[in-house]
């Protein structure tokens, strides 16, 4: 049986590895595409695949899952958004570009909508009304951080008052109207920011999660959460028009038009993270979370974001937010990760750290371009800079918090 495990595991990295040298990435001109290098890279990944299905296949049947994996992949993936978020390689390299920003970043959100759906299941398990209890938790936070990046928008709307200028001198509405057009406006986008697209862009993540979490709850008390799962997946079908919108027909881009006039982005709780807090929700129900051939399982699925990505890169798209292939990626990963070790013992020093840098980094973005407005010329000592301040700020909200109890700067 292990034989013929380890058999199919090597038949997948071949039908990989050979499918990169059918789609020109392994070239004989990049010294990659060479007969003997393609064997030494079935070999080498054959080994290294085996290994680690073997560690958690291992784990499996101890029964020895490590949620301590969790820690550090919400770490990575917080300081990844971060890495995004300045685009490090926009003006260096085309290829690295579409690999970081549409690729390998598009994991990192529906990452933490699963993970919180989890192990929201998991700690229902002891706490009947813990949807509700966390829930009441995340409002006062969000409020709170709402709050603390108003002066960050305000700076950022006076960076922009000449576009804002140009914009209102097209507008045929006299001066006398405008002012308190504006004024009563300005409640009314306060809301609609609120409940739909955050205040600062990072914040639409929490009404995305709120609203889920509402829902959800809703739906048990009467219904099976595997129909909210597929109906949340249809719903995750319309969100991603936005990045297959390309090559929709015309007729089915007319009848979106419609949407997309109003509501600009299917970034929402509705169309995105719903799904994923629902899955996750599942997967934290099931008595037995091990799939089998999952790490071969997930590295077929990074294959096919891969090429979903590329397939889709030269295509007139309205956003990247929601790319399929990282269905069910995010699935094996999380699977593999709870299950890739048993060492249990270890101290992970940063666990805290990576919900604090999700909520901090924007501020500090927005500080050091407007104290160094050339930074952005220089996008690797910009991202050095920005993640050692986000580090420095984060570890003194956690003083502070200690210090004087402080409840809302964090779950």
């Amino acid at each position: 049986m292990k034989r013929k495990k380890e058999i199919m595991i090597i038949m997948i990295v071949a039908i990989l590895i050979l499918f990169l040298k059918a789609i020109n990435v392994l070239q004989p001109e990049n010294n990659l595409g060479r007969p003997l290098v393609l064997i030494c890279l079935i070999i080498i990944f054959s080994f290294f695949a085996i290994f680690i299905q073997n560690k958690i296949d291992k784990n499996h049947q101890n029964q020895q899952l490590n949620y301590k994996n969790i820690d550090i992949l919400k770490y990575i993936c917080a300081i990844l958004i971060i890495a995004l978020h300045l685009r490090p390689f926009q003006n260096f390299s085309n290829e690295l570009d579409l690999a970081f920003n549409n690729i390998i970043t598009r994991i990192c959100v529906p990452m933490f909508f699963l993970i919180t759906g989890y192990f929201v299941a998991k700690k229902e398990k002891d706490h009947e009304n813990y949807i509700k209890e966390y829930i009441k938790k995340t409002i006062p936070l969000y409020l709170t951080w709402s709050a603390l990046y108003l002066p960050v928008l305000l700076g950022t709307v006076l960076q922009n008052v000449e576009l804002i200028n140009s914009y209102l001198v097209n507008v045929n509405i006299p001066f006398y109207f405008l002012i308190p057009i504006i004024v009563l406006l300005i409640p009314i986008a306060l809301v609609i920011a609120l409940v739909y697209t955050g205040v600062y862009y990072h914040l639409w993540y929490f009404p995305a999660l709120i609203l889920s979490l509402v829902v959800l709850a809703k739906w048990k008390k009467k219904w099976n959460v595997k129909y909210l799962l597929v109906i949340s997946f249809v719903l995750l079908l319309f969100g991603a028009t936005e990045t297959y919108y390309g090559v929709l027909p015309v007729s089915i881009k007319q009848l979106l038009s419609l949407y997309y006039h109003f509501f600009f982005t299917t970034r929402n709780f509705l169309f995105f993270g719903l799904f994923y807090v629902v899955l996750g929700y599942q997967m934290g129900k099931k008595k037995d979370l091990y799939s089998k051939y999952c790490f071969e399982k997930l590295v077929i699925c990074i294959f096919l974001l891969v090429f979903e990505a590329i397939l889709l890169h030269d295509t007139n798209r309205l956003n990247s937010n929601i790319l399929l292939s990282c269905v069910p990626l995010t699935y094996y990963l999380f699977i593999s990760v709870v299950y890739f070790s048993k060492k249990q013992d270890y101290h992970f020093p940063f666990r805290n750290l990576s919900k604090y840098y999700y909520l901090v980094h924007p501020m500090i973005i927005f500080i050091v371009a407007s104290l160094f407005p050339t930074i952005s010329n220089h996008p690797y000592i910009n991202i050095l800079m920005v993640l050692i301040i986000t580090h420095l700020v984060s570890w003194m909200i956690i003083k502070i918090k200690k210090c004087f109890h402080f409840k809302y700067l964090t779950l």
